[in-house]
């Protein structure tokens, strides 16, 4: 067996030796160095001069003119996202340059995000992907090795407990296990910071020196009002919620919730918290009380005195109550009146006085009901609330067992902060923030020189807009109460418009202006790409794309128009660009799409079409809808190329089975000869012992 091995050895070394080629023309050939020599052909001819390649610098273009904002390639473009003011401290932003110390002082927490992005972090060891299957997987004690036998079986299962019979036991565990307990928490006296900070709780005083806190009634459980909501400092804040009419007339001026005055008068805000260090309020009581209220005295808080109940003279209720660390709520001017369309018109009160709800037996109306509560608190970080306002919304309600609804919100404005101006992101586009819209408009400057803007409304609310129905359906022509486009958002809104039989075929024309009046409302011409784009880099903003309108409206037959366009659809593109970490949104193009013309045909129903009925109406729906598309190109991995591996090896490798220069091996022909002749004499004396 010996022999045989050796001589397949030597099989393959001969194999090996005569497919080695011993001369090439052209050719590459292995060198003792670590370089490869190529071999110039054998030819005569004439050869080529090689060719050099040089880099030469290109040349010089006139770069394109362009006032977009250049964006740098793997770059995490938002640093401070929360920074949405101009020239305005943001709540609880830290990295909001706009804010001083005495502002974050007032910050409850920073809630802008840090994304750290490092290619070279790993995966903690410990991150198991878990699927539904029985086996487990044990971390405890991770090493190359496992179990194969467990001889301790017991390890695997709970002990057998013993029921417990006495408390004392009882307590043992539950103190020593934990234990939940949903039991209200022992009552401890409430203590007062020094100054306000972002999400606590507005004190106020009321006229009976009862404590209380500024109010923001919202839908908790149900979509009915909960008047013990507390609004929240610093955070503008808006609320939506019903009141439950069961008896319009005895609720109309006896119920508090319906009257304006109930949430500006008859209590005053605590500018800062510290007044109330000081002072213990009584227990609650009405403010038209007219008995004196029983002030609790302050009790000690020295641990080393007992706590009994020490008289302690307080100032009289005239006195506490007009305290300057009170104040009162102001009625901002002028206070609108809701019609009957849902448009807010000045009031015009006689006297300047807001009234009362007031009750018509004749109508069964009950006028001067409160709509709207929105509060303007002008405030100076830790020196407290400097100024409060009040805007009202009043209206007329007039059926039993209809629900109401109200609107609460509150505003908080710094002090010393002048134009303001609130963006839409910082850069890119946060979800829920209106797009911000506006139109081209050129100035020349007293140089001659022609300076293009975008010109931008101060309502953030009306930039871009879409259609919104009035109280019973038909189309708002008020521009200031269209429903805005909210990036992120898809949405759909309509209204109707009423025609009569005798008007469908003979003024086509005037309702096919009045759908793209509401359609359009005031349509801008430009998109600012991000949400803090600069109104003076024109190159920052996108034009709005508006498709053509097809045919002209037309009325073939009596009650019908054809070619009739009654909708809008605006589609909104935009990609995220910056660190897949921290993506910001960028909005990339803006269409207008209008839908096919169809037709507006008078249905025969009912009454309609019989004698006398040509004065009757019907209703043509008209409706916009907002689409967003995401184009976000997303980064493709790419992998390099496998290496390739060049052997190379010394000249004498295979001596002494070759010889030759250090460029050049050839085969030694006697050499072979020799291992022939052996290979054949080990072949015949392995047959020999075979046999």
């Amino acid at each position: 067996m010996a022999s045989a091995s050796r001589g397949r050895l030597l099989s393959f070394v001969l194999l090996f030796l005569f497919t080695w080629p011993s001369s090439q023309q052209g050719t590459d050939t292995l060198t003792t160095d670590n370089s490869v020599v190529t071999n110039p052909p054998l030819t005569n001819a004439p050869t080529d001069p090689p060719v050099v390649v040089t880099s030469q610098a290109p040349l010089p273009t006139t770069a394109v003119p362009t006032d977009a904002t250049e964006l740098p390639e793997n770059t995490d473009l938002g640093p401070c996202i929360c920074d949405l003011t101009v020239n305005g401290c943001d709540v609880n932003c830290c990295c909001d340059p706009d804010c001083t110390t005495d502002d974050r002082n007032t910050f409850s927490e920073c809630i802008e995000d840090t994304n750290v992005v490092d290619e070279r972090l790993c995966i903690q060891s410990d991150i198991i992907f878990l699927e539904n299957t029985p086996e487990t997987v044990d971390t405890s004690n991770p090493s190359l090795f496992c179990i194969v036998t467990d001889n301790f079986e017991e390890r695997n299962y709970y002990t057998i407990p013993q029921t417990v019979e006495t408390v004392e036991r009882f307590e043992e565990l539950t103190d020593q296990y934990g234990d939940t307990s949903y039991a209200a928490p022992p009552y401890q006296n409430e203590t007062y910071a020094d100054f306000y900070k972002s999400g606590d709780a507005i004190y106020t005083i009321y006229e009976s020196l009862s404590l209380g806190v500024v109010g923001l009634p919202a839908p908790l459980h149900t979509s009915e009002c909960e008047d013990g909501n507390p609004a929240s400092y610093l955070y503008n804040e808006g609320t939506e919620c019903v009141r439950r009419i069961s008896n319009l007339q005895d609720q109309c001026q006896g119920d508090p919730a319906l009257s304006a005055l109930s949430y500006y008068t008859g209590f005053k805000i605590v500018t800062t918290p510290s007044f109330l260090q000081d002072f213990s309020p009584p227990d609650p009581r009405l403010v038209n009380m007219t008995e004196t209220p029983t002030v609790r005295p302050t009790p000690t808080t020295d641990p080393n005195t007992t706590n009994i109940p020490i008289p302690t003279t307080f100032p009289d209720n005239d006195s506490l109550y007009d305290s300057l660390e009170l104040l009162e709520i102001t009625v901002r001017e002028p206070v609108l009146c809701e019609s009957t369309l849902g448009v807010h018109i000045p009031c015009n009160f006689d006297g300047g006085d807001v009234p009362t709800p007031e009750y018509n037996s004749t109508s069964g109306i009950c006028e001067y009901i409160l709509k709207e509560v929105n509060y303007y608190i002008t405030h100076n970080g830790t020196n407290g609330i400097m100024d409060a306002e009040v805007q009202l919304v009043l209206g007329s309600h007039s059926m039993d067992g209809l629900s109401l609804t109200q609107f609460f919100s509150t505003s908080f404005i710094k002090f010393d902060e002048v134009d303001v101006f609130e963006r839409s992101g910082n850069p890119g586009y946060v979800i829920g923030e209106p797009l911000m819209a506006g139109n081209l408009v050129q100035l020349a400057e007293p140089d001659g020189i022609i300076k293009k803007s975008i010109e931008l409304g101060n309502d953030r609310n009306n930039w871009l807009t879409i259609v919104k129905g009035t109280a019973d359906g038909t189309c708002v022509t008020d521009a200031d109460s269209r429903t805005p486009v909210t990036f992120g958002e898809d949405v759909r809104s309509g209204c109707t418009i009423r025609v009569s039989y005798e008007n469908v075929s003979n003024i086509c024309e005037f309702i096919q202006a009045s759908a793209l009046n509401a359609l359009t409302g005031q349509m801008p011409e430009y998109v600012a790409m991000f949400g803090n784009s600069a109104v003076e880099v024109v190159g920052d903003w996108v034009p709005i794309i508006v498709d053509d309108l097809l045919g002209l409206p037309s009325s073939p037959s009596s009650g019908t128009c054809i070619n009739m366009v009654m909708a809008l659809h605006i589609e909104v593109l935009y990609a995220n660009v910056g660190s897949l970490a921290n993506p910001q949104a960028k909005v990339i193009g803006v269409r207008y799409n209008y839908a096919e013309g169809k037709i507006l045909k008078y249905h025969c129903s009912g009454a309609y079409c019989q004698v006398g009925a040509d004065s009757l109406t019907q209703s043509f729906e008209v409706a916009s809808s907002v689409g967003f598309v995401e184009t976000s190109d997303y980064p493709e991995a790419v992998l390099a190329e496998r290496p390739s591996f060049d052997s190379k090896l010394p000249n004498d490798f295979f001596y002494p089975f070759t010889f030759g220069s250090s460029t050049r091996l050839q085969l030694d022909v006697r050499l072979l000869y020799v291992l022939i002749c052996c290979y054949v004499v080990v072949y015949v004396q392995s047959w020999d012992i075979r046999l």
